[in-house]
């Protein structure tokens, strides 16, 4: 049990440090869960991501929750203006699944200035009790933004002292954002950290 809280309170660390560094918490956006198969030997969970203000407008997306004895929590937040033409916002909702570690599968979702959604593919982070670093996108106007380019990175946060400042960023993938389009980038590196 002490484990679990421990995790509990890393994965929030980790979440509120995104959320401070230009991600933050939205009451723009909820979500609906539909309990289907009932009484089917695996029953799931369909989630919907719609308007907070407007439920009965077209879904932003679909997704379906297999292990629902795992799952614990969604979260969404939301990127503002990210520094890509065309693009207002970035959704990003979070799905947590607590075992002996936490698992958290991280869905973007850019919202175009026609309200049409751009999907970047899922990421998924595991933080057990001495986790410190996740994966995660990063956009043009944050720290360590390339213009024009959606990076998938790995960042190691400091963890010997009490803060949680980043320790340095590693490159994963690199997508560039053309002309509405999401394609894979040539680029292949970016200095940070220490």
């Amino acid at each position: 049990m002490k484990n679990i809280v421990i995790i509990i309170i890393l994965f929030q660390s980790f979440h509120s440090i995104n959320a401070q560094q230009i991600f933050s918490e939205t009451q723009e956006y909820t979500y609906t869960k539909e309990f289907m198969n009932k009484g089917k030997e695996r029953p799931s969970y369909v989630v919907n991501l719609i308007h907070s203000e407007n439920k009965n407008a077209d879904k932003i997306a679909t997704l379906t929750i297999t292990d629902i004895e795992l799952f614990e929590d969604i979260f969404l937040t939301t990127l503002e203006n990210p520094g890509l033409e065309g693009i207002s916002k970035v959704i990003k909702m979070e799905v947590e699944y607590l075992g002996c570690c936490a698992h958290v599968a991280a869905y973007y979702y850019m919202v175009k200035e026609d309200n049409s959604i751009a999907t970047l593919p899922e990421i998924s982070n595991i933080y057990c009790e001495n986790s410190d670093a996740d994966y995660q996108y990063i956009f043009p106007n944050q720290e360590y933004g390339v213009k024009g380019n959606i990076l998938e990175t790995q960042t190691f946060y400091q963890t010997q002292t009490t803060s949680t400042a980043i320790k340095y960023v590693n490159l994963k993938q690199s997508f560039t954002w053309n002309n509405g389009n999401i394609e894979e980038s040539k680029l292949t590196a970016i200095t940070a950290g220490y």
